[in-house]
């Protein structure tokens, strides 16, 4: 596992034009700071308004904690070798308050070791829903038990989304964003 190889296919689809992002975006948008992800999204036409739904939910969500959204983002980059995800969220992963060591444990092979409890079971459920499809008995109770229903629910459908989002950055080879695009930022959209 480890973090994300530098994507090594050298057939990629372009991001849509300035113009054609700005268009989608509406006002809002600004090259200088718009991610690529997003304006790769712009690109997907009647799809987009559901991509940055789901982008609008599962950042807006006060029900999911900052940093346990970054573990599973981490956790999910590293799983699906997403270099994209991993890039973006690294230096997110801080702004929400992961240490160093917190972000290099989340990529190490398993077993993890090093991190609190949640943490631990978020990674597992991650691994577990990206390898197999679905989550143990022993997974789901403990996510039950720690978080309630619908947490869970809503930590597994942050789960799901990072992995459809991964084989999407993937599947397009969005280009790496520079770190000066991420600044201080814990969401795509800020």
């Amino acid at each position: 596992m480890g973090k994300p190889t530098p994507y090594s296919a050298s057939v990629l689809v372009p991001l849509p034009n300035d113009s054609d992002v700005a268009r989608i975006i509406g006002d809002a948008y600004d090259p200088d700071t718009a991610l690529n992800v997003l304006k790769m999204m712009s690109g997907t036409g009647d799809l987009f308004p559901a991509l940055i739904g789901m982008v609008q939910a599962i950042f807006g969500e006060p029900d999911i904690d900052a940093k346990h959204r970054e573990v599973i983002i981490l956790r999910a980059a590293s799983v699906l070798n997403c270099p994209y995800e991993w890039q973006a969220n690294e230096q997110m992963a801080r702004n929400a308050g992961l240490t160093t060591a917190e972000i290099e444990a989340v990529a190490a092979d398993r077993p993890v070791h090093g991190l609190n409890d949640d943490y631990l079971l978020l990674i597992a459920a991650t691994d577990e829903l990206l390898t197999s499809g679905t989550l143990t008995d022993g997974t789901l109770q403990s996510l039950l038990d720690t978080f309630g229903a619908t947490i869970t629910r809503k930590y597994i459908a942050t789960i799901a989304w990072f992995s459809l989002l991964s084989l999407f950055l993937n599947g397009t080879r969005v280009p790496l964003e520079t770190s000066d695009k991420i600044g201080d930022r814990t969401s795509p959209l800020a």
